[in-house]
């Protein structure tokens, strides 16, 4: 072997004799590593001339596996190495060959072992044991045959990089189709691929639907309020996601969500939400319901999206417009609330219920203020159990009970506006009584 050092090296550079048509786009990189200058010299002159699909190709000669690793590690478009198997050791090429795989992680690169002593690697061995494309003996090396095993490798070094194009556009295509047909409604209306998807796809089943409204952005001008809806939505919707939720809809400076798991996914979701939108300086109203819910896809054959269509969104809906009246940011429904475990519940009260219009039933509803500010969250735990019992009172028609108790508790906390609405409608009940 003759010993070569790392400055002697030609970095890559097409051959002088041109391609026999005009280039047609870069040449092909090909690195030769060979301990031994008269291998470089020979594959020099074997590959002068060869162009595949209208591009030469391009030699750089190294004399080492330590600086061919230096040079793939720089230079990530390289084609074909043609690599010796025996240099600073008995396994230097072999040793490399795994290196490019494993530890560069490059698998399109093509790997030509040549080597002078086969006995050193039995070719059945190296075939099975090593990621390489082919594996050729020095003394059996002809020109033609060295040209033809290097057209052979660029070949297929472009074929996987056309695959390689076609799985990042495929993946480009589905994460943006996701973004219009996501992988969660996929998955509950039981298709694997966006692909399989057609219209009219549906579930019922019982579901928690959480109804989100952003206040206090009317009063800007339109582009303003399309900037600051996206970037709050940006902020808000992850924390639905993360606990299982599903965006079936956006409605102005809204959303609507659904969740399949059990209610205290979406509480706890809601109260996420909460959490980030009062960081941003931001006021949020949610309203909660359990129940069941028909979700799928609508439109035409061209174009389809998902929605959720139930009298439970509609309710969720009025649920929500009641956290303006109450000045409360979180109210569920009995249905949703008789499902929390205990340490959510603890931190709710009894508002009464919901005279929502239509509803034959008017539905018991829940303030949620777990994640209130810790002076009135406090404040609210401490007064609960007043509240139940004025509450429960209201239920049973003992108004002036009810208005005593509520007006007690407004002494005490003059600012919880939600006591306000519950003694005023005390009143008036009383008033129509009277």
């Amino acid at each position: 072997m003759t010993a070569q050092h790392d400055d002697d090296l030609v970095r890559f550079s097409a051959d002088d004799e041109p391609a026999a048509s005009p280039p047609q786009g870069p040449p092909w990189k090909i690195l030769v590593v060979d301990d031994d200058q008269e291998v470089h010299d020979v594959t020099r002159l074997a590959l002068a001339g060869l162009a595949v699909d209208g591009r030469p190709v391009a030699l750089c000669s190294l004399h080492s596996a330590a600086a061919a690793r230096d040079t793939l590690a720089a230079e990530r478009d390289i084609g074909v190495v043609m690599l010796d198997v025996v240099m600073e050791s008995e396994h230097a090429g072999l040793e490399l060959a795994r290196w490019i795989r494993d530890d560069l992680g490059d698998r399109h690169v093509r790997i030509v072992l040549r080597t002078g002593q086969p006995g050193h690697a039995p070719e059945h061995k190296v075939m099975s044991d090593y990621d390489i494309h082919d594996y050729r003996d020095k003394t059996e090396l002809t020109a033609r045959r060295l040209a033809t095993t290097v057209l052979g490798a660029l070949r297929s070094y472009r074929d996987l990089l056309a695959l390689a194009e076609l799985h990042r556009r495929e993946r480009a295509l589905s994460n943006a189709c996701a973004r219009f047909v996501p992988a969660r409604l996929l998955n509950l209306l039981g298709r694997d691929d966006v692909a399989d998807a057609v219209l009219g796809d549906q579930v019922e089943r019982e579901m928690t639907v959480l109804c989100v409204d952003l206040r206090d952005l009317d009063d800007r001008p339109a582009p303003a309020t399309v900037a600051a809806l996206n970037g709050l939505f940006a902020a808000l919707v992850p924390p639905i996601h993360d606990h299982g939720g599903l965006v079936a809809r956006y409605l102005g400076a809204g959303l609507v969500a659904v969740f399949p798991d059990p209610p205290v996914a979406a509480v706890r979701a809601a109260l996420a939400v909460l959490a980030r939108a009062r960081d941003l300086g931001v006021r949020v109203g949610i309203g909660a319901h359990l129940g069941p819910v028909t979700l799928g896809l609508v439109g035409a054959d061209d174009r389809m999206q998902g929605t959720v269509v139930a009298d439970t969104v509609d309710l969720a809906a009025a649920i929500e417009r009641l956290t303006r009246r109450f000045d409360v940011d979180l109210l569920l429904t009995g249905a949703a609330h008789a499902r929390l475990p205990p340490d959510l519940a603890a931190d709710s009260r009894p508002l009464g219920t919901g005279r929502l219009g239509g509803k034959q039933r008017p539905p018991a509803i829940f303030e949620l203020f777990a994640a209130d500010p810790p002076a009135q969250r406090d404040s609210k735990r401490a007064t609960r159990a007043a509240v139940v019992t004025a509450v429960r009172a209201m239920d049973e028609r003992r108004m002036a009970e009810a208005e005593q108790v509520l007006a007690g508790l407004l002494g005490e906390t003059p600012h919880d506006l939600a006591l306000a609405v519950l003694r005023d409608e005390c009143r008036r009940h009383r008033a129509t009584l009277s």
